[in-house]
C-alpha cells in the first residue's frame, strides 16, 4: 500500500473515531436548595435525560421526608458507567442512607421488597454493605449495587449488567433517620460504534504492518 493510501486512512479513522472523544461537561440537573423538593411520590419521579459527563442530583432526606425519586434516560449510543456518591453529610449524625433502582419510567411495587430493584446499596461514611468497605463517599456505587447474591449487598435484587446501556431507570434515595445532605453523579460515557471501532482497528493493522515492513 503507498504511503499516500495509508495515510488516507489513518485520516478517515481519525476523523471518525474523533467523534468518541465527544467533550464531556458537568451539570446539575436538580438542586433541592434551588430548585425545591424532589418528588416523593415513586410513581411521578422528576425525569431527567443524562448527557456524556456528569449530571449532579443535590438534595436532602430524612425526617418527614424521606425518599427523592429520579428518573433518568441514556440516550441511545451513551451508557451509564458511575454512580458515585459525590458528598454525604449528616448534622444528626446518620452514618449511612439507602438507594436503588428499577428499569423504567416510575418505579413499581414496593420500595421495602429487595426483588423490586435491578440493584441497592447502602451508602454513605458508615454503609453496611457486606464484603465492602464501610465508607463510599467519593465512589461508585454500581458495582456494589451488582452484587445480588445471597449474602451480598444487593441479595436478592434482578440484577443489572455494568455499564448501564440506555434506557430509563428510576432511583430512590432514601433516609429514615435524621436529615441528610447527598450528592450523587450520574457519570455517562459515549459508546463507540462498531464502525468506528473497525476503523480504529483497521488503522492500527496497516499501522504495525507498516512498522514490520520497515
Amino acid at each position: 500500500m503507498s504511503r499516500k493510501r495509508f495515510a488516507s486512512l489513518l485520516f478517515g479513522a481519525a476523523v471518525i473515531t474523533s467523534g468518541l472523544s465527544l467533550p464531556s461537561f458537568a451539570s446539575v440537573l436538580w438542586n433541592e436548595s434551588v430548585s425545591g423538593d424532589l418528588s416523593n411520590n415513586q410513581a411521578a419521579p422528576n425525569t431527567f435525560t443524562l448527557a456524556p459527563g456528569t449530571n449532579s442530583v443535590i438534595g436532602s432526606v430524612g425526617t418527614g421526608d424521606t425518599q427523592d425519586w429520579v428518573s433518568v434516560t441514556v440516550p441511545a449510543g451513551d451508557a451509564l458507567t458511575g454512580y458515585v456518591l459525590a458528598s454525604f453529610s449528616s448534622p444528626g449524625g446518620d452514618q449511612q442512607g439507602f438507594t436503588g433502582f428499577q428499569v423504567g419510567s416510575s418505579f413499581v411495587g414496593s420500595a421495602f421488597t429487595a426483588s423490586s430493584y435491578a440493584g441497592y446499596a447502602h451508602y454513605g461514611p458508615g454503609a453496611t454493605n457486606p464484603s465492602t468497605p464501610l465508607s463510599n463517599v467519593g465512589t461508585d456505587l454500581l458495582p456494589t449495587m451488582a452484587q445480588n447474591g445471597p449474602g451480598q449487598a444487593a441479595a436478592g435484587a434482578t440484577g443489572f449488567t455494568q455499564p448501564i446501556g440506555a434506557g430509563t431507570y428510576t432511583f430512590l434515595i432514601q433516609q429514615l433517620g435524621s436529615p441528610t445532605n447527598y450528592q450523587f453523579d450520574f457519570n455517562v460515557t459515549a459508546v463507540p460504534e462498531p464502525a468506528s471501532l473497525c476503523l480504529m482497528g483497521i488503522a492500527g493493522t496497516f499501522a504495525l504492518r507498516r512498522r514490520k515492513a520497515r
